[in-house]
């Protein structure tokens, strides 16, 4: 399967994601973005033991899995009545879902950054320079007497204006992968 910018953007961050929530990559990174490539390269809903059949993995780490995925919005559910009693659960994926995930996803952060600006302009800031502990208010770096508290280095003042060209240029960047 060849991946677009788009997939391979989307299943990193999935991997990255789901491996963070399990604290270890195999377990749940890998196994996140074998169930996604499938989801994609199928095109179509799946329910949770078909997955695991075509993986060959058990339902139960599928499922705890999946459900993890859906919490995080990287996967849809749909629900489909097999007779009157029972329901069957499908997941699915799309090209038009991962863009939509990833045009989310760029909103979020250009707004911190853009957060991150707005108290960069309005406030001055310091930073350690050798934890990068950083975002001391005034108020603060005199509390810590321009010391850092966690290696007692000695606080400086964050250049901001090459600071907020620098997040403003970010913005830029992600505002124009969103438009692609």
């Amino acid at each position: 399967m060849v991946e677009d910018l788009e997939t391979s953007l989307f299943l990193e961050y999935a991997k990255r994601r789901i491996s963070f929530e399990y604290d270890n990559e195999e377990t749940g990174g890998e196994l996140a973005v074998k169930i996604l490539r499938t989801l994609i390269e199928r095109n179509e809903a799946i329910p949770d033991e078909t997955l695991a059949l075509i993986l060959g993995t058990s339902a139960t780490e599928i499922r705890r899995i999946l459900h993890v995925m859906h919490k995080t919005g990287l996967v849809g559910l749909a629900r489909e009545s097999v007779d009157q009693y029972r329901y069957e659960y499908k997941w699915f994926l799309n090209k038009d879902f991962i863009r939509k995930f990833l045009s989310q996803h760029i909103n979020k952060v250009t707004t911190k950054l853009m957060h991150r600006i707005n108290t960069l302009s309005s406030t001055t800031l310091y930073i350690c320079p050798t934890c990068f502990r950083g975002g001391y208010t005034l108020d603060e770096a005199y509390e810590y007497d321009f010391r850092c508290p966690r290696d007692d280095t000695e606080l400086m003042q964050i250049d901001t204006p090459s600071e907020i060209a620098f997040l403003s240029n970010i913005i830029k960047n992600l505002r124009g992968e969103e438009t692609e």
